[in-house]
C-alpha cells in the first residue's frame, strides 16, 4: 500500500510538474517580442539638440551688453543650425532690490531677457543655486520674462510639483521631455533659507532628492520618447565628478532617463557613458563674468539624431569678456584630449570637435 501511494505521489509530481512548464511556455510564446519602433523609440527621427553651460546676463555681463554687444554671436551658427537649444539660466530676470541671498545674489536686467529668444534658445533650466536670490518675485519675474519670449522653463516653480514637473519638447514627430534639478546636499556654502527649495505650499527650486526626481523621471518617461535629466550639482571648480553626482546620474538612468546633462562646477568635468546612455557631468560656463578661480575653457554639447541613430558633438568653447566663442583648431586639440583623458567615454577627436557615438535609440 505505501508503495502505491508512493508511486501515486510521483505520478501526480510529474503531472503538475509537466503542466506548470506547459503553462509557462506557452506565457512565453504568447509575448511578442519587441518591434525594432519599441526598441528604439526615435527610430527614423532626424534632429539636433545643443546644451549649454550657465548663462548669466547679469553682473559685470551688463556692461558688455549695454555696448550693444550679443554675448551669442559666436554661437550664433550652431545654434541657428540646431533644433533646440537648452540653457541654464544661473540668474533671474528681476528688478527686485529684495536679495535673499546675502552672499554673491545674482539678477539680470529684464531688458536684456530677449538675448535668449533672438539667439534661438528654447528651452532654460532653473533648478540651479541661484534662481531663488531674490526670492519668490525674482523667481516669478523670471518665469513672466520666459513665457513673454515663448521659452520653456523647468526646475522651478510655484510648488513642489510645478518645479518638478517635466517640460515637453516636439521634435520630428517625437516627444522630448527635459527635467531639471539642483542638489543642495554637497553645495552647503548658503543656508536653506537662502536658497529656498520648492515644498507643496511654497516656491522654489526643484531639489535632486532621489525621491522626487524617480517619480518625475517616471511621469517623463511614460509621457514622451526620449528623457533628458539636467542637474546643478557637484563641488565647483572640481575637475571631475564626485560619488554623489555618480549615484545620481547612474539612478537616474537605470530609472529610465536616456540623457544625463550636469552643470555648476563652473569648468569642464568628465563625461561617462553608462549603460549606452551619457553622463556630461559639467559643461562649464557659457556666458559668465570671468571666474579667477575657474577657466574659460567649456563645451557645449550637440546630440545629433539621423534616422534614429545618435552621437555627441562635444564642442569646446573659450568665455572671454562674457562672450563664449568656438576655439581654435590647436587650442580645440588641446582641450579636448584633456577631456579625454579623464573620461570613460569613448570620445574620438575630429577636426577640432569631440564625436561620442551613441548608435540607435
Amino acid at each position: 500500500m505505501l508503495r502505491k501511494n508512493y508511486y501515486l505521489i510521483i505520478v501526480v509530481f510529474i503531472i503538475v510538474f509537466i503542466l506548470v512548464c506547459f503553462s509557462f511556455t506557452l506565457f512565453y510564446f504568447s509575448q511578442s517580442p519587441l518591434s525594432e519602433e519599441q526598441k528604439f523609440k526615435l527610430q527614423g527621427a532626424n534632429m539636433t539638440i545643443i546644451f549649454t553651460g550657465d548663462v548669466m546676463t547679469g553682473s559685470s555681463v551688463e556692461t558688455v551688453l549695454a555696448d550693444g554687444q550679443n554675448v551669442f554671436i559666436g554661437l550664433t551658427p550652431i545654434f541657428n543650425q540646431s533644433d533646440l537649444v537648452v540653457i541654464n539660466l544661473e540668474a533671474p530676470f528681476t528688478n527686485s532690490t529684495d536679495n535673499w541671498k546675502q552672499l554673491i545674489p545674482l539678477k539680470a536686467n529684464p531688458q536684456y531677457a530677449h538675448l535668449l529668444k533672438d539667439n534661438h534658445i528654447n528651452v532654460a533650466t532653473l533648478g540651479n543655486n541661484h534662481i531663488m536670490d531674490y526670492g519668490p518675485t525674482g523667481l516669478y519675474d523670471t518665469i513672466s520674462v520666459l513665457k513673454a519670449d515663448n521659452i520653456s522653463y523647468v526646475g522651478a516653480g510655484e510648488n513642489l510639483d510645478q518645479a518638478s514637473q517635466p517640460t515637453y519638447i516636439s521634435l520630428s514627430n517625437k516627444t522630448i521631455a527635459i527635467l531639471s534639478f539642483y542638489d543642495n546636499t554637497t553645495f552647503t556654502y548658503y543656508a536653506p533659507t537662502e536658497i529656498q527649495s520648492a515644498t507643496n505650499t511654497r516656491p522654489g527650486y526643484a531639489p535632486a532628492s532621489w525621491e522626487v526626481v524617480k517619480k518625475f523621471i517616471d511621469t517623463a518617461k511614460n509621457s514622451s520618447d526620449f528623457v533628458i535629466v539636467t542637474f546643478h550639482y557637484g563641488n565647483e571648480y572640481q575637475q571631475t565628478h564626485d560619488q554623489y553626482q555618480e549615484n545620481l546620474s547612474r539612478k537616474s538612468i537605470d530609472e529610465g532617463a536616456d540623457l544625463v546633462i550636469g552643470n555648476h562646477a563652473h569648468i569642464t568635468q568628465d563625461i561617462e557613458q553608462y549603460k549606452g546612455k551619457l553622463i556630461f557631468y559639467s559643461l562649464g560656463n557659457c556666458v559668465f563674468y570671468d571666474l579667477s578661480a575657474g577657466s574659460p575653457n567649456s563645451i557645449i554639447v550637440e546630440i545629433k539624431i539621423e534616422n534614429g541613430t545618435a552621437k555627441a558633438i562635444i564642442h569646446p568653447i573659450q568665455v572671454l569678456d562674457c562672450s563664449p566663442r568656438p576655439m581654435d583648431n590647436q587650442s580645440a586639440l588641446s582641450f579636448l584630449e584633456s577631456i579625454k583623458a579623464k573620461s570613460s567615454a569613448n570620445i574620438t577627436i575630429e577636426n577640432g570637435l569631440g564625436i561620442i557615438n551613441i548608435g540607435k535609440i
